[in-house]
């Protein structure tokens, strides 16, 4: 689903920490943060975008782009604004949009989905696969957890998984949580942005 280059975007969640997150980050060309510095283990700084309000560090004035002008929209957004613009059709991964804050979770969860472009989110606790609209077919462990997300109602259609998803109208957060993967593969299909969340494996 993702192609190479990958660019990360940075936001000022929880700081990366676990193996699997630092060698996804890793793995990527480039970094954009947003009103931060670039946490341990990130690849090379693309630049630095928001407001500053929270900014410290010793960074070139050529990576810096102040936009505290636009109270409008949070960090995360600019950032993904000026990327958009600098690296168009790049593939993306997210890290440190979850922890520290709730809210700011489910505000960045919802607002990644309403971009709609296929993406990773990367977090302590696991993984979201942003899909697109239409059919995926996406590789995962057989008989590990496994949640599907959608901040739009819509109809999904999942299989390889324990109970059934079947033309399942995902109309609240929850509707289409909690199941298990029963394959190695799943074959999902949906309407609008869909998240699929996958923990990293942990010891029974």
């Amino acid at each position: 689903m993702i192609d190479t280059p990958t660019i990360a975007i940075i936001a000022n969640g929880e700081a990366p920490r676990h193996p699997e997150v630092l060698d996804a980050l890793a793995r990527c060309e480039a970094c954009v943060c947003c009103d931060r510095v670039p946490p341990e283990g990130a690849p090379a700084l693309l630049q630095i975008v928001g407001d500053l309000d929270t900014f410290s560090g010793d960074i070139a004035p050529e990576l810096l782009t102040d936009l505290h002008e636009d109270q409008e929209t949070n960090d995360l957004t600019k950032a993904m604004n000026w990327l958009a613009g600098a690296r168009p059709g790049v593939a993306v991964d997210y890290f440190a949009v979850t922890g520290l804050r709730e809210d700011h979770t489910l505000a960045n969860l919802a607002l990644i989905s309403a971009a709609g472009r296929p993406a990773r989110i990367f977090t302590e606790t696991g993984r979201f696969h942003l899909l697109a609209p239409g059919e995926t077919l996406l590789d995962v462990t057989p008989n590990m957890p496994v949640s599907f997300l959608s901040f739009t109602p819509q109809y999904i259609t999942v299989q390889g998984v324990v109970w059934p998803v079947e033309d399942l109208l995902l109309d609240t957060l929850w509707r289409a949580t909690l199941n298990r993967t029963t394959a190695p593969r799943l074959q999902i299909q949906c309407e609008q942005p869909l998240f699929v969340y996958l923990p990293w494996r942990t010891k029974s």
